[in-house]
C-alpha cells in the first residue's frame, strides 16, 4: 500500500532567480513519491504534498539542481532576513569595480582619438576583465545549463549571449564602444539582480512584522514566586503577570487588573481595547496600559498566535492563475524572442543589402538589443509579488488567506451565505425588553437570575451573566426541576418559582400575557402569581450591516442559512436586507442547501461562519471564510480565509485587496509587454543609434518600477 502523501514546508535557499525556482519544482515532481511541489520565491519556501521522507532526502534531490540551494526546516518563529548580506555587496563592489574600469579605459582612449589603434591591444583584454569580473557568474550559471542540458532560454541566456555578441561587433565593424557595451549589458543587469532581492526581501520582512508576535518569555506566577518560561511550558491553568509593553503569551483570561490592549497585530484595529477581569485576551496582542494577572486558556501551541503563524507559513501553497500564467508564459516567450532576435539579426540584410558589413552590423545590433530588452524579469518577479504583498496587507487588516489562488477565487464570488448566531449577531442572548407586574426590575431580576441559577442552557447563562452571587443562590434552593422543553420550577426561601415559555405557564394554570416582540421570551410566576416577561434578543453585530451594504455595493448577494427560529432569523434577514433568509437548519441540511446554491449560482460562493457545526459548509463553498477569534478549531482549519477579529465586514476588505492584487498582476503582465514591444521598435528603427547599454538600462528601470509597484500593494490602505 502506497504511504500517505501529506503537505509539508521547508525553507529554501540559494535560489537567485525564478527560473531557479521552477527548475527545482521541476525537479522534484519528477520523483514518483512526491504530488505536488510549489516554491515561494519572495518568501523562500518550497511546499511539498508527498510521502514524508528525511530531509536530507529532500535537500540531495534540490542541492542537484544547484549545489547552492539547500532545505532547512522553518523556524518556529519566522526572522527577517539582512536586505544587504556580504555576497551581495561583494556583488555591487564587482559592477562597480567593472564600470569604472571599463568605462574610464573606452572614454579615455577615445579622447585621445587613439580607440581603433589600440582596439585589441588594450580596449578587448581591459574590457573583457571589467566583463568577467561584473558577469562571471552570470555566464557560469548559462555554462551550466549547456552542460546540464537543462532549458537554456532564461535571462543567463539572454545576457550572456547578448553581451558576447557585442564583443563579436567589432569583428565585422571598428567599435570601440561595443566592448563598454557588453559590459554595460551584464553590469546593469547585475545591478537589477541586486535591487530585485533587496524588495523581495523587504516584503519578506513586512510580513514577518506583520505576523511575528511571539512572546520570548512568560512572567509565571509559581508557588516559589514569579519565574521566567518559555509560552510553550505555559499548562492551562497557569497564572501569569503581564507588564505594560508586554505582549500575551498565550490565550487567556484576566484575573485581576485592568488596563488596555494593543489588538492591531491581529485585527488591524489601531485603537487599544479596555479590558478588566473576566474578559478574554489573545495571544500576541500587547498591553498598553495597566497591570494583569491572566489564567491561561489554551496551550500556546493551540493558541490565536500559534494559529496565524501556520496559517500564514502556508500561505505561499498554490498560484494564483496570473502567476501560473507567468510560469507557463516564461516556458514560451523566451525561445520566441530569441528566434525573433535571430530573424531580425538576418533577415533585413539579406533584403537591404547581403554584402554591405555596415548593415549586417546595425541589424545584429539590433537584435542583440532585442535580446536584452526581452529579458523577463520584470514580469516574472513583479506578478508573484503583487500576491506576496497582497497576503501581505491582509495580514496587517486582520485576515489570514491560506494563499493567492483564494485571491482569485474572491474575484468571482457573486453569493455570500451567512450564519446567524456568533457570525452575522454576537452569539450572546441579552434582555432586550421587560413587562413586569408587581415587582421593580431588580427584583424581577432577582428571581429570574435565581431560577436559572443552576442551569448550563444558553438562555439561563445569558440571564445570569457574571452574577457573583449565582453560586449563592443555587445553593439556597429546594426541589429544583428543569422541565425539558418548558422552563424552571424550584423554591427560594419558601416561595415557588416558575421561570420558563408559555407552556410553563400552561402547564400550571397561570394565566400569562402573549408577547408581541420578536425573540426569545421567559415569563416569570411567583407562588402562582404572574408578574411578567422578559424577552432576549442576540444582538446584531453593528459590523454586519457593514459587511451586507458593502457586498451589495460590489454586487454581492447576501443569503442567510441558519438553525435557529424562523420568526429570529426573519428579524435579522429584515434588518441588514438580506436576499434570502432559510431557518430551522440542522448541519447537513444546510451543507445540502448550500450545494443547491453552488450548483444555481452565476459566480463562486463564499460561506461564513464560526461554530464546528459550520465547518463542513465551509469546507464545501468555494470560498470558505471563519471567524477566527470566536471561531472553532475546526472552522478555522476548514476555512480559506479567517477573519481575526470576527468583524464580518472585514469579508469586503478581502475582496477589495484581491482586486487590487489582481488588477497590479494583470496591470504589470500587459503594460511590461507593451513597454518591452515599444522599446523593440525605437531600437529597430534607430539602429546604430541605439546604444545596446540603453535597452539594459530600459530593462533593469521597468524591473525597478514593476517590483516597487507590486511592494506598494503593501502599504495601501484599505476602506
Amino acid at each position: 500500500m502506497a504511504a500517505e502523501r501529506i503537505d509539508q514546508a521547508y525553507l529554501i535557499t540559494g535560489l537567485d532567480c525564478p527560473a531557479c525556482a521552477e527548475r527545482v519544482v521541476h525537479r522534484m515532481e519528477k520523483e514518483s513519491w512526491v504530488s505536488e511541489c510549489n516554491i515561494d520565491y519572495g518568501a523562500g519556501k518550497i511546499y511539498l504534498t508527498a510521502e514524508k521522507r528525511p530531509l536530507e532526502d529532500i535537500d540531495r534531490i534540490v542541492s542537484s539542481v544547484e549545489e547552492a540551494f539547500h532545505v532547512a526546516p522553518i523556524p518556529e518563529k519566522p526572522s527577517k532576513r539582512v536586505a544587504w548580506d556580504k555576497g551581495m555587496w561583494v556583488k555591487l563592489i564587482r559592477v562597480v569595480a567593472a564600470f569604472l574600469l571599463s568605462g574610464v579605459t573606452t572614454f579615455a582612449m577615445m579622447g585621445l582619438g587613439i580607440g581603433h589603434d589600440y582596439l585589441w591591444t588594450v580596449l578587448f583584454p581591459v574590457n573583457l576583465v571589467a566583463w568577467l569580473l561584473a558577469g562571471y557568474d552570470v555566464a557560469w550559471r548559462f555554462i551550466k545549463n549547456v552542460i546540464h542540458l537543462r532549458n537554456i532560454f532564461d535571462e543567463a541566456f539572454l545576457m550572456t549571449i547578448a553581451s558576447l555578441g557585442a564583443f563579436l561587433l567589432p569583428l565585422i565593424a571598428m567599435d570601440e564602444m561595443s566592448f563598454f557595451d557588453a559590459v554595460m549589458v551584464v553590469s546593469l543587469y547585475q545591478l537589477g539582480d541586486l535591487f530585485d532581492i533587496v524588495a523581495s526581501r523587504k516584503s519578506h520582512n513586512a510580513i514577518v512584522e506583520a505576523v511575528n508576535l511571539k512572546s520570548e518569555s512568560a512572567t509565571r506566577i509559581g508557588k516559589a514566586g514569579l519565574e521566567t518560561v518559555k509560552p510553550e511550558e505555559l499548562q492551562v491553568g497557569d497564572l501569569v503577570m503581564v507588564k505594560v509593553g508586554e505582549s500575551f503569551p498565550s490565550d487567556g483570561t484576566i484575573v485581576s487588573g485592568e488596563g488596555n490592549v494593543d489588538v492591531s497585530s491581529l485585527t488591524g484595529e489601531f485603537v487599544p481595547v479596555y479590558k478588566k477581569k473576566g474578559d478574554e485576551v489573545l495571544s500576541g496582542t500587547t498591553l498598553k496600559s495597566g497591570n494583569l494577572t491572566v489564567q491561561i486558556t489554551k496551550p500556546y501551541s493551540s493558541s490565536t498566535l500559534a494559529k496565524i503563524m501556520t496559517l500564514v507559513e502556508n500561505s505561499g501553497r498554490g498560484k494564483s492563475k496570473a502567476e501560473k500564467f507567468i510560469s507557463v508564459f516564461s516556458k514560451y516567450y523566451t525561445p520566441c524572442v530569441v528566434a525573433l532576435a535571430a530573424l531580425v539579426t538576418v533577415l533585413p540584410p539579406l533584403f537591404l543589402g547581403i554584402g554591405d558589413v555596415g548593415t549586417w552590423t546595425t541589424w545584429l545590433r539590433v537584435g542583440l538589443s532585442f535580446l536584452v530588452i526581452a529579458c523577463p524579469c520584470a514580469i516574472v518577479l513583479s506578478v508573484p509579488l503583487s500576491y506576496f504583498a497582497g497576503i501581505g496587507l491582509a495580514s496587517k487588516n486582520g485576515l489570514i488567506v491560506k494563499g493567492s489562488p483564494y485571491f482569485d477565487k474572491l474575484l468571482h464570488v457573486k453569493t455570500v451565505v451567512s450564519d446567524k448566531t456568533g457570525t452575522l449577531t454576537y452569539g450572546d442572548f441579552q434582555v432586550t425588553t421587560w413587562h413586569l407586574y408587581g415587582l421593580d426590575k431588580h427584583t424581577f431580576m432577582h428571581y429570574l437570575k435565581c431560577a436559572e441559577s443552576r442551569s448550563a442552557h444558553p438562555i439561563a447563562k445569558a440571564i445570569v451573566g457574571d452574577a457573583s452571587d449565582a453560586l449563592q443562590l443555587a445553593s439556597e434552593q429546594e426541589g429544583y426541576e428543569e422541565i425539558a422543553g418548558h422552563g424552571i420550577k424550584t423554591r427560594y426561601h419558601g416561595e415557588e418559582i416558575l421561570a420558563g415559555n408559555g407552556k410553563l405557564m400552561r402547564q400550571f394554570g397561570i394565566a400569562y400575557d402573549e408577547a408581541k416582540e420578536e425573540g426569545t421570551v421567559v415569563h416569570l410566576a411567583v407562588n402562582g402569581s404572574y408578574k411578567g416577561y422578559v424577552v432576549l434578543n442576540d444582538v446584531i453585530r453593528r459590523e454586519s450591516r457593514k459587511m451586507v451594504d458593502g457586498l451589495h455595493s460590489l454586487g454581492i448577494a447576501v443569503k442567510l442559512f441558519t438553525g435557529d427560529q424562523e420568526k429570529n432569523a426573519e428579524a435579522v434577514g429584515a434588518e441588514l436586507g438580506l436576499n434570502q433568509v432559510k431557518a430551522g437548519l440542522l448541519p447537513e441540511e444546510k451543507s445540502e442547501l448550500l450545494k443547491g446554491e453552488i450548483a444555481k449560482a452565476p459566480g463562486s460562493v463564499a460561506f461564513i461562519g464560526d461554530g464546528i457545526n459550520d465547518a463542513p459548509s465551509i469546507a464545501l463553498a468555494d470560498v470558505g471564510v471563519a471567524m477566527g477569534g470566536i471561531g472553532s478549531d475546526s472552522s478555522i482549519s476548514s476555512a480559506d480565509l479567517v477573519i481575526m477579529n470576527d468583524d464580518p465586514s472585514k469579508l469586503v476588505s478581502a475582496i477589495k485587496i484581491a482586486k487590487k492584487a489582481r488588477f497590479r498582476a494583470v496591470s504589470i503582465i500587459v503594460l511590461g509587454l507593451l513597454i518591452k514591444a515599444s522599446i523593440m521598435l525605437v531600437s529597430a528603427f534607430l539602429g546604430d543609434a541605439f546604444p545596446m547599454w540603453v535597452a539594459v538600462l530600459a530593462d533593469t528601470g521597468l524591473t525597478v518600477v514593476m517590483v516597487l509597484y507590486a511592494y506598494s500593494l503593501l502599504y495601501e490602505k484599505v476602506k
